[in-house]
């Protein structure tokens, strides 16, 4: 997410806590802050953690376990401001709590470990709405402003109930309401806002003629790849990456490495190599088979069908299916 809608749940809770009246701003700043406390995990990239890690990015900082801890301390912490331990501690936990379940709400990333530290399995919302927001500096972005105009069209009413001193009336909350749900209808539809982005930043995505967007959102982890090609066809580009896992997209790694570390193949046969000299020193060379190159290096350690394009390179929608051995482990849904 893009954390506008983690901040309106923290905005929300502030008036909640002081049973529905008017919060002031330290409290409004202090709920926000621990509504964005599980996202402290993102550190995590500089010092090397992977993303899929116990500890990388929606990890064990999103467990219900620690969002229950943290709202327990946070209670701990202010029980000398004339509120009560328990309800404070339930307050915070809430507020933890919701930022990993809206984080399965939405269309990327790995899914959180909702349950470590007794399972670090990431799970998703079978209802995911929420558009994912790049992440870090990426967010400063035309697709990132995007993504910041949808959250505060779906979270307009929390901010509202948070900010607006005197209850409404109710003609006025109707005719919101029915503004709200208009406008969610078109956010929660991924044709619909992919038609509006689309329209706004450019498009030129091209895709084969058995892809289409609806089936591509039944692919789902843990799926095989008869699976995929059964929903989506055979993809027109495959990448293969060799060495350690990464959890980068296949246009956010790095074009060098040592060694032969991804291959391109398009329409089955090899495209392009990276670190070419070293890839031939391996054997593997331009128009070779896919099976040519399996023999010279062996299986990859992930590899990722591209199934959407642009023919010139410019922006496009990027549906991209990344495996691990013959299992689903990610699904890319983003602008390129």
């Amino acid at each position: 997410m893009a954390s506008l809608g983690h901040i309106a749940i923290g905005m929300a809770a502030a008036r909640v806590h002081r049973d529905g009246s008017a919060p002031r701003l330290t409290s409004i700043a202090g709920w926000s802050t621990l509504s964005l406390l599980p996202d402290i995990d993102v550190v995590g990239f500089a010092w090397g953690v992977p993303y899929a890690a116990p500890f990388g990015h929606r990890g064990a900082t999103h467990s219900l376990f620690i969002s229950i801890l943290g709202g327990i301390a946070v209670g701990l912490l202010t029980r000398q401001r004339r509120r009560s331990l328990r309800r404070t501690a339930v307050c915070a936990s809430v507020v933890l709590a919701s930022h990993a379940l809206l984080d399965t709400m939405t269309d990327g990333g790995l899914g959180c470990a909702l349950f470590w530290p007794f399972s670090s399995a990431r799970y998703f919302a079978s209802w995911r709405p929420i558009p994912v927001a790049p992440i870090g500096f990426d967010f400063v972005s035309a697709d990132g402003a995007l993504v910041a105009i949808a959250e505060l069209m779906i979270f307009s009413p929390l901010l509202v109930f948070a900010l607006v001193p005197r209850p409404l009336s109710r003609r006025t909350i109707v005719a919101g309401l029915v503004v709200w749900a208009t406008a969610l209808s078109v956010i929660v539809s991924g044709d619909s806002r992919d038609a509006i982005s689309g329209y706004l930043l450019g498009d030129e995505t091209r895709s084969t003629s058995t892809f289409s967007e609806s089936a591509f959102r039944e692919v789902a982890h843990g799926q095989s790849q008869a699976d995929v090609i059964n929903l989506l066809g055979a993809p027109p580009f495959e990448l293969w990456f060799f060495g350690p896992p990464d959890d980068r997209a296949p246009d956010e790694r790095p074009a060098s490495g040592a060694g032969c570390v991804a291959v391109r193949f398009e329409h089955g046969l090899v495209a392009v190599a990276s670190r070419t000299e070293d890839c031939r020193s391996r054997g593997v060379w331009v128009r070779q088979t896919a099976s040519e190159v399996r023999g010279q290096l062996g299986p990859p350690t992930e590899s990722c069908w591209q199934y959407t394009w642009s023919p010139s390179g410019q922006r496009h929608r990027m549906r991209v299916v990344c495996f691990v051995g013959d299992a689903v482990r990610r699904i890319i849904r983003k602008w390129s």
